[in-house]
């Protein structure tokens, strides 16, 4: 354990993430109980439940992504995870939730030449006090053997959680952009925290396919629907 782990077990101690029992970030029962999305049975475009034949997310749309894979859908005791991951800085979940994407991605493992994260907004790093889908990022790019690029800027976003669909789709329309410098590779996994509508990862992969991207496949915690 590093330093700042020490003192994180010094001031608060290790609870579950999923029902608060002391001991482990996400104790065995609850890492059981997580609503895992059977990728056999989601959407292969937008990682929705149930939209293998047909989804009902993404049919009338053509996202600049190619394919989508999440851990679960957002509903306890993920939920909880992501919330005091997110909202509680709970930084130790971050290893713990990117572990998980990598198991639910590991079929792509040997795909991508870099894990990029959808970068979090100025005035989010501000209420949080760190970047936590580069945590999760980080830990998806070590277990598949690649580096992290923060390719991404994103300026001028408001919070999604507070928006409906069509406005979701608007305010982060034309919001992502390639940092100046930065070498795109060809094949991008993106990740994020949560995917809703998808309007963000759409947004951030059409950026890195028009700054020279082949392809682009997204790798998100949660999907809500």
């Amino acid at each position: 354990m590093d330093l700042l782990g020490c003192v994180l077990e010094l001031l608060a101690p290790t609870r579950c993430a999923g029902c608060d029992l002391p001991g482990e970030t996400l104790c065995s029962a609850c890492r059981d109980a997580l609503p895992l999305i059977e990728r056999e049975g989601a959407c292969p475009r937008c990682g929705a439940p149930y939209g293998y034949l047909v989804c009902t997310e993404c049919w009338q749309s053509e996202p600049a992504f190619s394919a989508t894979v999440c851990v679960g859908s957002l509903v306890p005791p993920l939920a909880r995870c992501v919330a005091l991951y997110k909202d509680s800085g709970e930084r130790r979940l971050g290893p713990v939730l990117g572990g998980l994407l990598a198991e639910a991605a590991a079929t792509w493992s040997g795909w991508p030449d870099a894990v990029v994260p959808v970068p979090a907004s100025t005035a989010s790093l501000k209420r949080r006090g760190f970047d936590h889908t580069r945590l999760v990022a980080a830990e998806v790019a070590r277990a598949f053997g690649v580096s992290v690029l923060e390719a991404l800027t994103v300026q001028g976003a408001r919070d999604q959680r507070v928006l409906g669909r069509v406005e979701r789709a608007r305010n982060v329309a034309h919001v992502f952009a390639v940092a100046a410098g930065v070498r795109v590779p060809s094949r991008i996994l993106l990740v994020d925290d949560v995917v809703t509508t998808a309007a963000t990862v759409d947004s951030a992969s059409g950026a890195l396919l028009a700054a020279g991207a082949d392809e682009v496949r997204v790798g998100a915690v949660a999907r809500a629907w």
